[in-house]
């Protein structure tokens, strides 16, 4: 199966044979995609080698790295999907799928709440107090019932520069970087330049640090 363009195939799992519905979005590790089958929805992660200019998973498998990392997590408080299947020689897992608004699209259209910075701060204060980082991007949050999940699994040591005070409020401040990023795929709408991986910060640091104030104290 060609993991850059699934849709319209089918995978047999642990759960069934699912059909591969949607394209979801690619992080550094896979493809996800929205999968179904019998009524049930499920994200299909299909992994991919493909390099990454700011970021190293060396010779490590990535199924293997995000079953040890759901393990981490699930001990962590943070709310997570429930992972539901992996399959180590297909290069693949199947996690829950959790059915909200992606946060990246709350970012474009202007109308992400308050609660939402308030629990990602939450997550980033129980997590550095275990010296883990999780990716912050927004891409990786999704607001269900109220309640924030992220919808990934990987994390990494803490590192001050990684963190979400640092690094990934920034995103979520960039409205109008974040929209054009979607539509042209340009990393230089949100980052310093295209393989840096650093945010675009400036413009941003004053409702970054309003934000710090308010909900962030001791990130």
């Amino acid at each position: 199966m060609d993991v850059t363009n699934a849709v319209g195939n089918s995978i047999t799992t642990n759960l069934g044979d699912l059909e591969i519905a949607e394209f979801l979005g690619k992080g550094k590790s896979g493809y996800s995609y929205l999968a179904q089958n019998s009524g049930h929805q499920y994200v299909v992660k299909l992994m991919h080698y493909e390099p990454c200019a700011y970021y190293s998973f060396g010779d490590s498998n990535k199924v293997e790295l995000e079953v040890s990392a759901y393990e981490n997590l699930e001990k962590s408080g943070v709310q997570i999907p429930k992972l539901l299947d992996v399959n180590i020689e297909k290069n693949y897992l199947i996690k829950e799928y959790i059915d909200g608004y992606l946060v990246t699209e709350l970012i474009i259209d202007d109308s992400l709440p308050d609660s939402c910075i308030e629990q990602v701060c939450a997550m980033s204060k129980a997590l550095k107090s275990l010296g883990l980082n999780i990716d912050y991007f927004p891409d990786n949050f999704v607001l269900s019932n109220g309640i924030l999940y992220y919808v990934d699994y990987e994390h990494n040591p803490y590192d001050e520069k990684w963190d979400l005070a640092n690094w990934g409020l920034y995103y979520w401040a960039n409205s109008k970087g974040m929209k054009a990023y979607k539509e042209t795929k340009d990393p230089t709408q949100i980052n310093e330049c295209a393989n840096s991986g650093v945010p675009i910060k400036l413009p941003f640091a004053n409702i970054v640090n309003s934000w710090l104030r308010t909900y962030c104290e001791d990130v």
